[in-house]
């Protein structure tokens, strides 16, 4: 009997939670359940409302997301790939979500919990970077409760939230020994580029009676009944010396597309200026500063609200009256109506930037940004020179003949910025295929596919390849990068029925469908780099460009079509493998596995990534400085970025410190070859490197902080070297002897070092 029960105790378990409206599924992992034995979950059966609405199409499958998070199922699939389940909510590239649920009556709160996904199971899939607990008495005023936040050092550890793995994982969050009382509960987070979850909890007893006074907490501007803008990050970063973007984004409830306008309120401390920018449509210049009584400036900014954004509004500060290394804090406030949020306070830390060289070979620049934005940025291309940027990028197919940034375009190539052009070739054409149907693939039936045909090559795609041409006429520019993403990543599935397809490959003797489709895609990219070539050279000539395709990379075609095997370095210079990511410690190796595969496939140098710069989840400046280092030392030799809309001050004063950390050794990174063999660290340690002749470029780290702080390395010394630490100077050693040597390397409260091996004979 005590066999039986033993073995039926997951069972049992199982049926107990069942009855309890929790589980479906007796076999979860305990991590993935708070405990629920005498307890009541009072957010069972309650709708949650969102502000905004969740918008990943998968988990909006029948129209239950109201219900998702209180109806105790949980997802079914044993992959944890609950992105797939309309069980769940998602959120695709969402900034800040805020939800929140109404109990039914005032109740004592003792746990708020929530199970979310994470382990990256594919690069953007994450566990939210930041999530907040709130109760509220009516629904309108909040306090904050508790908090989980990768700002705050070891909060993942102390909830323990799992490490990511590339798998993923379900990890029920939660704020325990709350001590809250309240009727209604939310929760605000910062989600990644995929984030979903299943369940919502809220444990302890309804009160008989209301309790006198407020909910005990921190006020919050929390609210899922009115529009909330928000900073994309709890502190600010500024600069002393040079003046840089904040970005604000804003939350709208669904039901308040057409609303009042919403007022926002900023109150700066002395010596922090507002230098430009605009926010809730509204220029900077038409918010007069109001000084108080405490020599704070208030600005205030009045527009409308239309939908949730990330870009409500990019605003350019300088801590120009402030010293390095001084804090304080910035104010602000909003009103909708009759309603307004607390003051809320923003921590700011000031950085003197030091100069940084220009780097002569290495592409450093800002990627998926146009030319508008650059005009708007006060004194940009000073604070450019400042931070190190050496490339100026633009959009030419949006730039009218007459556009007045062309100008700003001919001072950047004067003062000696590299022109990078994003384009969207045959996207343009793809676009009008309703009206063009003879672009697509034409069936024996008679019927029109919905995708661009691979084999067509009428008028309308001549006319394509010379729109793209005039354009790259019209740029000149130094790089381009071609997004071309109209097959998506199956490829061109339809051509094999199309009849114009069957003729081609049938006159191309080719002996199988892949081989031909590559061909077609080579063709393709001939076409457009040869049309482009011709027509610069017949508008007076300009730099002989570099050009590559965004996420083609070296050891296979992209969308089945194009190969840069094929076309480089003649017709194709770059591999460009795309990471989005939110620069957790396991994104930070992946993205340096990736740029080292790409670089091995290539006898130079030539990787030319794509990140993010916080659009797939927000990160601190460290992170984002790891994830560039990493990207130079497996073999970038420069990094592009998408999208734009959440640059900001701290990853480009972090952006600064790398570039003047590898200006020293810029030759060694773009002429030198993978470390290999040269240098081993022991796990859980990592290492990457570059080596050219004697010198090595080493980025020593422990992401996941398992070592003892310090990793050991084995390293192959061609002479007696000194090993220095490129970003703070200091000397580990003043002469290395030659040979194989193993070499501590203490991290301390780092996750990482950029090292420089060089011979001192």
């Amino acid at each position: 009997m005590k066999q039986t029960m033993e073995n039926n105790r997951p069972v049992i378990r199982g049926i107990l939670l069942m009855c309890a409206g929790l589980l479906v599924t007796p076999w979860l992992p305990a991590a993935e359940l708070p405990p629920t034995e005498g307890r009541t979950n009072l957010a069972l059966g309650q709708t949650v409302v969102f502000a905004p609405e969740p918008n990943y199409s998968l988990t909006q499958r029948n129209d239950t997301d109201a219900t998702d998070l209180t109806d105790g199922e949980l997802t079914k699939r044993a992959d944890r790939h609950i992105w797939f389940d309309s069980t769940a909510v998602g959120w695709s590239y969402g900034g800040r979500v805020n939800l929140a649920v109404d109990l039914g009556r005032m109740a004592r709160i003792d746990e708020v919990a929530v199970r979310l996904l994470g382990g990256s199971p594919q690069a953007g899939i994450n566990f939210p970077g930041w999530i907040e607990a709130f109760v509220s008495d009516d629904g309108e005023n909040y306090v904050k409760v508790a908090e989980c936040s990768r700002w705050r050092p070891g909060d993942f550890q102390r909830f323990g939230v799992p490490d990511d793995a590339g798998k993923g994982w379900i990890h029920c969050l939660r704020f325990k020994d709350l001590a809250a009382r309240g009727r209604w509960v939310g929760l605000r987070m910062y989600v990644t580029g995929l984030a979903a979850t299943d369940e919502l909890y809220v444990f302890d007893s309804p009160l008989a009676e209301t309790p006198d006074g407020a909910a005990p907490g921190q006020p919050s501007d929390f609210s899922v009944t009115r529009p909330q803008p928000y900073f994309h990050k709890p502190n600010l970063e500024l600069a002393t010396n040079i003046c840089l973007p904040v970005p604000i984004g804003v939350v709208i409830p669904g039901d308040q597309a057409n609303s009042e306008p919403l007022e926002m309120t900023l109150e700066l401390p002395p010596g922090i200026e507002l230098c430009g920018g605009q926010l809730a449509g509204q220029e900077s210049e038409q918010a007069k500063p109001e000084t108080m009584p405490d020599g704070r400036r208030r600005y205030q900014f009045i527009g409308p609200a239309k939908s949730s954004t990330k870009t409500f509004g990019r605003l350019y500060f300088q801590a120009s009256g402030w010293k390095d290394d001084q804090t304080g804090s910035l104010r602000y406030r909003f009103r909708h109506a009759d309603w307004e949020s607390p003051i809320v306070e923003l921590p700011v830390h000031a950085v003197e930037v030091p100069r940084a060289p220009r780097l002569k070979r290495m592409m450093v620049g800002l990627g998926w940004w146009n030319a508008s934005a650059t005009a708007k940025w006060p004194g940009a291309l000073d604070a450019w020179d400042q931070l190190g940027l050496n490339s100026f990028s633009l959009f030419a197919h949006w730039m009218r003949e007459d556009n007045p940034d062309w100008k700003l375009v001919d001072e950047a190539r004067r003062r000696g910025f590299s022109i990078v052009n994003i384009a969207s070739p045959l996207h343009r054409m793809a676009s009008h295929r309703a009206k063009t149907p003879e672009i697509c693939d034409q069936f024996a039936d008679g019927s029109v596919g919905d995708k661009l045909c691979v084999s067509y090559r009428g008028q309308h795609y001549k006319n394509e390849i010379q729109r793209f041409a005039a354009a790259m006429a019209r740029a000149r520019p130094h790089f381009a990068s071609l997004d071309i993403e109209v097959w998506g990543w199956q490829g061109p599935v339809d051509c094999r029925k199309c009849t114009r397809c069957q003729k081609d490959f049938a006159a191309s003797g080719m002996e199988n469908w892949e081989a031909w489709q590559v061909a077609k895609g080579n063709e393709m990219w001939r076409d457009m780099v040869t049309a482009a070539r011709a027509a610069i050279k017949e508008a007076g000539g300009g730099p002989e460009f570099e050009i590559g395709g965004y996420d083609f990379r070296a050891g296979g075609p992209y969308q089945s079509v194009w190969s840069v095997d094929d076309m480089y370095p003649q017709w194709m210079q770059s591999s460009q493998v795309s990471t989005y990511t939110c620069l957790y410690p396991y994104h930070l190796g992946l993205i340096g596995d990736e740029v080292r595969e790409d670089r091995a496939h290539l006898p130079q140098s030539d990787v030319l990534p794509w990140l993010t710069p916080g659009d797939a989840g927000t990160f601190p400046g460290e992170s984002f400085q790891w994830a560039l280092l990493e990207c130079y030392s497996n073999g970038a030799r420069g990094v592009y970025f998408w999208s734009s809309r959440v640059w900001d001050s701290e990853s480009l004063i972090a952006y600064n410190r790398v570039v003047r950390a590898i200006a020293p050794v810029e030759q060694v990174l773009v002429d030198g070859e993978l470390v290999g063999d040269a240098a081993r660290a022991e796990a859980p340690g990592r290492v990457s490197g570059i080596r050219r002749g004697e010198d090595m470029v080493l980025l020593v780290a422990d992401y996941f902080r398992r070592t003892d702080g310090t990793v050991n390395l084995t390293l192959q010394v061609p002479a007696r070297s000194e090993i220095r630490d490129l970003i703070t100077g200091e000397v580990l050693s003043a002469g290395i002897q030659t040979g194989e040597r193993l070499v501590p390397v203490p991290l301390g409260e780092n996750q990482a070092r950029l090292l420089h091996v060089h011979p001192l004979d």
